[in-house]
């Protein structure tokens, strides 16, 4: 078969894989195991990140306070040796092991985690990932109050004045809905106890009147104030002796607060942004901290090179407390985007793991022992750009969705035996129902949407680019959605490809109309595929917003909080016959034990209430299919898992499609010494 396969794409293969195949085949050390890593990794800083490529990478050179265990992939003892939980599981005590040290030989310590922590939180940094820690006590406060203060002070409070004086005192319902919208007030004094001002943010119809606009001007003002002195508490405290600190009394011992019962949060800590950088190294070098001639880590393995579009190296590091548990000394990383080249390296057996195959040639690999595939926990999906002049309205984004045939992409394209998708909550999680959504294939509706939001068979729409990061699949699949657009609603769609770095600069600044992204979950809860969707979150990137969404996923956070008012909000649900039922069970249960299990089963449906959210009301993002994870892995490879250990003793899909390179084991194989 490989014979074969190989004469059915040989010139195109050589063309594009001959560099790849010298440079692996180059003069030095060869490596124990090879695999390609996709794209060239933007960073390898974990608290910037935010691509596979680069996690993959920072997984191996640095650790957080927990690892996942590459055979179940649940959180065990990393840099913490061990930890409790209190009783109302808010407050984390992680022991930091004494044999703990940075690749330079410097001890790692419990105050290296705190600076860590805060510094993810530093406006400064910018990064997209801080949102994943808000639930820690100041977290949130440290990150986004300076902004939000600033940001009513010089825009929300001069921006009310002026529309005021436009209409002489008073604000109509339409101009009032639309100042609301384009400021992003709701998310900007998000955690407000200013009733007042909370009523009026969600009123969409009657003037808001002259003594009501002064009223909420001096709300803004208060906000502003107390989200200023906000800040100023957590930048004294937070990471000092408030959220995340040392314990005075035992520096091994890292506190860690948190504001509600997060059931994940283990998991969090064993995914990169959360792990701890070297603060001695980031002071000295905070721009390029990270380059091979300067980068310090904590994990298993040490960057030793670099090379731009060849490869990088890792090498299993001397300091590392478990390094006797760690197989391979030499791992080479290739940055390879291009399916043909991935697979001509994997045919002549020059890498140990690659991507799948071009999409024409799966049916035939999945013949093959060595191809590996399995259901996953990933969306693939496209963003829209809600602050474009025409994909503002909703009604033109449900169009696009719904003139979009995903059971022919997945039959007929991609034929892997991907799920079509009309949701970003992938199936199969524990608890979780999803809701209806009205993204389903109907171009009927389609066009009479785009008709009455005033564009007949598109007219008047103008050209869209459909930006994409440079693969073959994702070329293919935009053709294929740029021609149903085409045919089915008249819409002139370009596929525009960029590479990774360009693409994601392009998607943050909301340079794009239509933006293809894919989604794996971090950790095993909707949480992961909904919290991202929130105001101005690190990964929303279309630029929408609603307040109704936002309020949810905040009182998904803490169930317990949110009951507090519960009927002040559960007449707004879609369901709230359905909630009053899971909060009556809160308020009934018997025992701690019932109460969170029931406390959960609400969390879940909140869950639901902000997707449905998504799907029937707001269409920011477009989602095609469901992944089903394919990958050539040679015969030779061990700890490599399609199926993981899951606690009742089963085996269940590898939903993450993660493997720890940590665990990796080759036996044989052309570079076994």
């Amino acid at each position: 078969m490989y014979r074969t396969l190989f004469g059915i794409v040989g010139a195109i293969v050589v063309a594009l894989g001959l560099g790849f195949l010298t440079f692996a085949r180059s003069a030095g050390r060869v490596a124990d195991f090879v695999f390609v890593n996709g794209t060239e990794p933007k960073t390898l800083d974990p608290q910037t990140m935010t691509g596979q490529p680069e996690g993959r990478l920072a997984d191996a050179i640095f650790e957080g306070l927990t690892y996942r265990d590459p055979k179940s992939l649940r959180p065990l003892p990393g840099l913490a040796t061990s930890w409790t939980i209190s009783p109302d599981a808010r407050t984390y005590r992680f022991t930091i092991r004494d044999n703990a040290k940075w690749s330079d030989g410097t001890p790692v310590t419990a105050a290296d985690v705190a600076w860590s922590w805060r510094r993810l939180q530093k406006p400064e940094l910018g990064s997209e990932y801080a949102y994943l820690l808000h639930m820690i006590r100041g977290a949130e406060a440290f990150n986004t109050f300076r902004s939000a203060a600033e940001h009513l002070k010089e825009h929300v409070v001069p921006g009310l004045d002026e529309l005021a004086a436009k209409h002489g005192g008073s604000i109509p319902a339409k101009d009032w809905t639309a100042f609301v919208g384009d400021q992003h007030v709701t998310a900007t004094v998000k955690g407000s106890a200013d009733a007042f001002l909370l009523d009026l943010l969600a009123r969409t119809s009657g003037t808001v009147t002259a003594d009501e606009v002064t009223q909420v001007r001096a709300s803004f003002e208060r906000e502003a104030t107390a989200r200023a002195e906000g800040f100023a508490h957590a930048d004294a405290h937070f990471g000092v002796d408030e959220g995340v600190f040392v314990d005075p009394d035992d520096a091994s011992v890292l506190v860690v607060e948190l504001l509600a019962p997060t059931p994940y949060f283990l998991e969090l800590t064993a995914f990169y942004p959360a792990y701890p950088v070297p603060p001695h190294v980031v002071e000295d070098h905070e721009d390029d901290w990270f380059l091979p001639d300067k980068i310090v880590g904590n994990g298993p393995y040490v960057l030793t090179e670099w090379r731009v579009n060849e490869r990088i190296r890792i090498e299993k590091s001397a300091t590392y407390w478990g390094r006797d548990d760690v197989a391979l000394d030499v791992i080479d990383a290739l940055p390879i985007a291009d399916a043909t080249a991935s697979m001509n390296l994997f045919l002549t057996k020059d890498v140990d793991w690659a991507p799948g195959p071009p999409l024409d040639l799966v049916p035939i690999f999945q013949k093959r022992p060595e191809f590996r595939s399995a259901p996953g926990m990933i969306v693939y999906y496209y963003r829209l750009n809600c602050t474009h002049p025409v994909l503002k309205n909703p009604d033109v984004r449900r169009a696009i969705g719904l003139a979009i045939d995903r059971q022919a992409i997945v039959d007929k394209v991609l034929k892997g035996g991907q799920l079509p998708a009309v949701r970003i909550v992938p199936p199969g999680l524990p608890g979780y129902d999803p809701p209806e959504s009205k993204l389903g294939f109907d171009v009927e509706e389609a066009r009479r949407l785009l008709a009455s939001a005033g564009y007949p068979k598109g007219e008047g729409i103008g050209k869209l680019r459909l930006l994409y990061n440079t693969n073959e699949s994702h070329k293919v699949l935009a053709e294929v959605v740029s021609d149903q657009l085409r045919r089915n609603l008249g819409l002139d769609v370009l596929p525009l490809n960029k590479e990774w770095q360009t693409y994601q600069a392009d998607t943050l600044a909301l340079d794009y109309e239509i933006a293809r992204a894919g989604w794996i979950g971090d950790y095993l809860d909707p949480n992961t595929f909904l919290d991202m969707w929130v105001t101005n979150g690190g990964n929303n990137q279309t630029g929408w917003s609603d307040p109704r969404y936002d309020r949810l996923i905040r009182r998904a956070a803490d169930v317990g909080k949110a009951l507090e008012t519960f009927e002040d909000w559960v007449g707004d649900l879609k369901e709230p016959d359905r909630a009053r039922e899971l909060a009556a069970a809160v308020a009934s249960a018997a025992d701690p034990d019932a109460r969170r299990e029931a406390g959960e089963a609400l969390r879940l449906h909140l869950f639901r209430e902000a997707e449905a959210l998504l799907f029937q009301d707001g269409y920011p993002i477009i989602p095609i299919y469901y992944y089903v994870t394919q990958s050539l892995v040679q015969p030779w490879v061990e700890g490599w898992y399609s199926e993981l250990e899951l606690p009742d003793g089963s085996k269940g899909a590898n939903l993450q499609d993660i493997h720890p390179l940590r665990g990796i084991r080759v036996t044989g194989g052309p570079r076994a010494r």
